[in-house]
């Protein structure tokens, strides 16, 4: 095994940026037999690209199943191109695929590519399949923000109220293309073959319980491949360090 932890450019952000890498080999990419599967894991907006190596046994889980991870640095921006900011969201989806696919050699296939995150990462992960499911074959939201502006005017504190007009905008209206119910319908119309695969679960006892349940209604109505999963169970990382598990073995496993 290899973990990496290092900076990039990013031309899309306009600055460095950080990054962890977990490879399942200890060899140069010139000499890999075979592009492995990656997953970009996504964090939550409290956090940074440390956490999911540092909390969990995410490195444990990439060896058993011979996976890249990747863990980018996400900032506090949704994910999301920022009304008065970044281009988070082309960065996620176009960017970094890209630099990782050249970098250490991961596949560059469909099929072979992933997005999963917790909290704030669980909405860019959901987001990132539906939006871009020619280039994600499945998303597992763990604990995920499904209505993301209601979380930031409503449940994440002073903070969030104060950059929500900066991602959004001041009208604080989210975009169809921002948001995860409309990008279900939208994904939910494409032929079969070209549907993402899509998880999600949450704490019964987490504040975003309500919304993985509207969430969860929301995508039972729609012919897409999906499945949900609860328990008891907080915003923490002993939840996550399970619900990782569950939700990479739903979408690897298949």
């Amino acid at each position: 095994m290899a973990l990496f932890r290092g900076d990039i450019r990013s031309s899309v952000l306009q600055m460095d940026t950080s990054l962890s890498v977990i490879l399942p080999y200890d060899r140069p990419v010139a000499n890999q037999q075979e592009p492995c599967k990656v997953v970009y894991l996504l964090h939550g907006i409290k956090l940074n690209c440390t956490g999911w190596p540092r909390w969990t046994n995410i490195e444990t889980y990439a060896k058993d199943n011979g996976i890249a991870i990747v863990v980018p640095e996400g900032y506090r921006g949704f994910y999301t191109d920022m009304e008065y900011g970044p281009a988070y969201y082309k960065f996620f989806s176009e960017e970094l695929p890209e630099l990782c696919c050249k970098m250490f050699g991961v596949s560059d296939k469909r099929e072979d590519t992933f997005a999963a995150g917790l909290s704030m990462g669980g909405y860019g992960a959901l987001k990132l399949a539906l939006r871009n499911p020619e280039r994600f074959a499945g998303a597992a939201g763990l604990s995920a923000t499904a209505e993301p502006m209601d979380f930031a005017l409503n449940m994440g504190g002073p903070l969030t109220v104060k950059e929500a007009p900066s991602i959004w905008g001041t009208d604080l209206v989210l975009k169809d293309e921002d948001n995860l119910f409309k990008l279900a319908e939208k994904a939910a119309a494409l032929p079969e073959g070209e549907r993402p695969r899509i998880y999600s679960c949450c704490g019964t006892e987490d504040g975003l319980y309500g919304q993985n349940l509207k969430f969860r209604d929301a995508m039972e109505q729609l012919p897409l491949e999906y499945k949900f999963e609860s328990w008891a169970g907080v915003h923490d990382w002993a939840f996550w360090e399970v619900a990782v598990v569950k939700g990479l073995d739903y979408l690897l496993k298949k």
